[in-house]
């Protein structure tokens, strides 16, 4: 009797509504339940959206109307201090251009009216305001109401000191400036944002509730059809089959269910087929690997497209990040903190732009098709280029670099350089990141014995005295994706540095080696053969120097030069207007390269940026266009390209271009050839004392 009373009795209603959903289909059911949550996420999404767009664009006109009121303010202090109202007539009346300024007034510091003109709106009160009781600094809201806001700004003397002053010249209040500005853009985008949004937002819904009740009736229509054929197996029909539709999962249940049925039908002779027809099974198996081996080739050349197709993805928004980060470092007015912050962004888009790199290079890299260039290296220069980069990083950390260099190493030699240089900066860098005191190393031995050998085995080594690598661990660092140590004690990164490292002297004809005890530093080098050439020593500039010598530049001597921007993503397009535009370059603008070629005739530029990837008509295409024109076959172009591989440099110069820069740039590496190709002069900013 007790257990009965313990169960909450089952209402009429709630009865009701469990047969009903027992009655509904699954398809119905999980149709409402959609329909519900969607609708219902679609109004609260606009309100939220509206909302928060309303504060926004309510803190930007505030801002505005301050700013207003501080100009005008400032603009003011004349006509006050002479009482003159002519002298502030031009600054009101470009202060009533702005839109939804309604009315501004200049009044004396007894309240009294110099100059107001305007009108207030439905706000009658504007004009019958008393003089603020206390004089404040800066421009402040006075008041508001449903249709406008009142902005006053104080305007005071600023007097300079000079030695004939025996008292030090005090500020003086002269009077007050006053704006009354309008709601009605307020108003207006409040109520744009609310119409888009839910029109947007109810769409979309439409949209979602019209893809889920198809995807219902993909998975309901396969499930029935499988039910029915259990039910025909369950009678003992012995051929049945299912057949396999629907989604994917669906699909499994459906061969899981045939391959059963098969299984159960082959059970009896099984052995006996696998007897006689063992060489046809052998070579059925033999066909199979082969496919699978095609499958898998197949597999790993649409991993390189695909990652090809993300680096030229991620490049291009990076590309604007990093080139807007840099202008922006140009800008002198910039406080130590806005400047840092400048940098963070900057180094860490260059962070992010060598974990690209390193993925591409890994997988082209493990696709074969990496390829090396020799060409005659100055060996002085290439290792005090490298020590200028390592130097600085080793010294952010406290940390001594030695640089060794074994006198008997031959000046010249012909070695892939960009190869060389990425070995030895990842080696370096490493072993800056993993040493938290003491010093890091690179020494560069020559280790045959005849100096007029027409090739030199040299061997690189680069030492620290950093946290060291355990035995056990020593080989797995070599492996892509791999770190050495528990999660604690990894540095940030993607653990392919060393993996592209071993990869890339292997082709050069060596090996790396390693040699480390923990807590104890550890050595890692490499002995490869090169070829001597004979002849002078070519000295290259290096990169740090070629850095700062374009970094203060502000302009150029001689003739206004034009340069036509090609680029179909809009963001490109305009950083390199805003960095070109105030060292005196005019610009010129195209989405693709048909319109770059039906430009060129009116606009005659100096010089074209040509990226390669565009709609319509792509760089190759445009560059190629130019150069069959006897009036363009001369003109200067420049590639500019996010696809940043060998292969995509190659056939951007085949196609005609003098250049090729790959996306993100550097400022200084874009104005370096713009010099060269234009023969510029460049002008500095001048030297602070």
């Amino acid at each position: 009797m007790t257990s009965h009373s313990t169960h909450t009795p089952i209402s009429a209603e709630e009865r009701r509504a469990t047969g009903l959903l027992h009655r509904m289909t699954f398809q119905r059911q999980l149709s409402i339940a959609v329909a519900v949550g969607v609708v219902l996420l679609a109004l609260f999404s606009s309100i939220a959206s509206a909302w928060q767009g309303s504060r926004q664009i309510r803190d930007t006109l505030m801002r505005q109307g301050t700013h207003i009121a501080t100009s005008l303010a400032a603009q003011s202090t004349l006509a006050l201090l002479y009482a003159s109202s002519d002298n502030a007539s031009e600054a009101v009346n470009a202060a009533l251009t702005f839109p939804d300024v309604l009315r501004v007034e200049i009044r004396k510091a007894d309240g009294g009216t110099l100059l107001v003109r305007g009108t207030a709106g439905k706000d009658s009160s504007a004009g019958n305001l008393p003089l603020p009781r206390l004089h404040p600094r800066e421009a402040y809201l006075e008041a508001e109401t449903d249709e406008t806001w009142r902005f006053v700004a104080p305007v005071w003397t600023k007097p300079a000191d000079t030695p004939f002053e025996v008292v030090a010249p005090t500020e003086e209040f002269l009077g007050y400036v006053r704006v009354v500005h309008s709601k009605a853009t307020l108003v207006r985008m409040m109520a744009d944002i609310v119409i888009v949004n839910l029109t947007c937002a109810f769409f979309f819904a439409g949209l979602f509730l019209v893809a889920i009740r198809y995807l219902s009736r993909r998975i309901s229509r396969p499930l029935n059809v499988l039910s029915a054929a259990m039910a025909r197996a369950e009678r003992g029909e012995a051929h049945v089959r299912a057949v396999v539709d629907g989604p994917q999962d669906i699909e499994h249940m459906a061969q899981a269910f045939n391959r059963m049925i098969a299984v159960l039908q082959e059970r009896g002779d099984e052995l006996q087929r696998h007897r006689d027809h063992l060489e046809d099974l052998v070579r059925e198996r033999t066909g199979e690997l082969r496919t699978a081996k095609d499958r898998a080739e197949i597999a790993n050349q649409a991993k390189s497209a695909f990652l090809a197709r993300m680096s030229h993805e991620l490049r291009t928004p990076l590309n604007a990040i990093m080139g807007y980060a840099q202008l922006l470092k140009m800008d002198k007015s910039l406080g130590e903190r806005q400047m840092q912050g400048l940098k963070t962004i900057h180094n860490s888009g260059e962070h992010l732009l060598l974990l690209i790199v390193d993925i591409l290079d890994l997988s082209q890299i493990e696709a074969g098709k990496t390829e090396l260039h020799p060409a005659p290296v100055t060996v002085p220069t290439f290792l005090h280029g490298l020590s200028d980069i390592i130097r600085i990083k080793a010294e952010e950390k406290g940390l001594q670099f030695v640089l060794d260099s074994d006198e008997n190493v031959p000046a010249v030699i012909e070695v892939d350089e960009k190869r060389l240089r990425q070995v030895l900066l990842n080696l370096l860098s490493n072993a800056v990141k993993f040493t938290a005191k003491g010093l890091v190393s690179l020494s560069v031995r020559r280790m045959d014995t005849d100096p007029h050998s027409p090739t030199a085995t040299l061997r690189f080594e680069v030492h620290d005295t950093g946290v060291g690598i355990p035995k056990e661990e020593q080989a797995r660092v070599f492996e892509p994706f791999e770190q050495a140590g528990d999660a604690r004690s990894r540095a940030a990164g993607t653990g392919l540095g060393l993996a592209i490292v071993r990869q890339l002297v292997r082709l050069m004809g060596g090996e790396v080696q390693l040699e480390s005890h923990l807590d104890a530093g550890s050595l890692f080098w490499f002995e490869l053969r090169v070829h001597c050439p004979a002849g002078e020593a070519v000295v290259l500039p290096l990169p740090s120097h070629a850095a700062q010598e374009h970094a203060e530049m502000n302009g150029y001597e001689g003739p206004r030069r034009t340069i036509l921007i090609v680029d179909d993503v809009e963001i490109n397009r305009t950083m390199l207007v805003d960095l070109l535009q105030p060292l005196g370059f005019d610009t010129v603008e195209a989405a693709d390269g048909q319109a770059a070629l039906d430009r060129i005739a009116e606009a005659r530029p100096d010089l074209v940026l040509m990226d390669l990837t565009m709609p319509v008509m792509d760089g190759l295409q445009a560059t190629r266009a130019l150069r069959s024109q006897e009036a363009t076959k001369h003109l200067p172009v420049i590639a500019l390209s996010a696809n940043a591989s060998n292969m995509d440099r190659d056939e951007a110069l085949a196609a005609g271009a003098d250049l090729f820069i790959a996306k993100p740039f550097e400022r200084s590496e874009l104005l370096r050839h713009l010099g060269e190709q234009l023969n510029l002069r460049w002008t500095a900013l001048p030297t602070a004392a």
